[in-house]
């Protein structure tokens, strides 16, 4: 299991912080974080890190990301499919994440990185989708906490 604290939020407020999670053919991200925002940004450095591992790449080019759904939960779902199919498809490497605004059924975000570079970004591992297996995304004790997993 591996755990990071992740750079400090864009407000400069508290650090958040995920760790992978382990499951027979699939991989998880645990996110926990003072607000939705960073929860989101959180669990986004998570699939990041199954994807590349850690990389260095340049934040040189931004994509905005709006993702509209029927529920947080579908939201966050979402917007990890989101950056996956920026990933695969588009062949955009993202390095980091500004999540401007979630509520609880639409969200935005800036994804910052660069053109993929098979030379420069070795990918770590295949991943085929997020999925809703024991899915949650919840506030506890001030803090917010999301666990979803990635089909690999």
């Amino acid at each position: 299991m591996t755990e990071r604290t992740a750079a400090p939020s864009a407000d400069g407020g508290e650090m958040g912080s995920y760790r992978l999670l382990e499951h027979t053919a699939d991989m998880g991200i645990e996110a926990v974080a003072e607000s939705r925002e960073e929860l989101f940004a959180q669990a986004a450095y998570g699939l990041l890190e199954i994807l590349s591992g850690s990389l260095e790449a340049a934040a040189r080019e931004e994509r905005i990301v709006e993702v509209q759904a029927t529920d947080q939960e579908e939201l966050l779902v979402s917007w990890l499919n989101e950056i996956l199919y920026l990933f695969e498809t588009k062949r955009f490497q993202p390095v980091d994440f500004e999540v401007e605004e979630v509520g609880w059924t639409a969200m935005k975000a800036r994804v910052r990185g660069e053109p993929f570079d098979p030379e420069r970004h070795p990918v770590q591992r295949e991943v085929k989708a997020v999925t809703y297996h024991q899915l949650k995304v919840e506030r506890n004790d001030g803090h917010w906490t999301a666990r979803v997993y990635v089909d690999l």
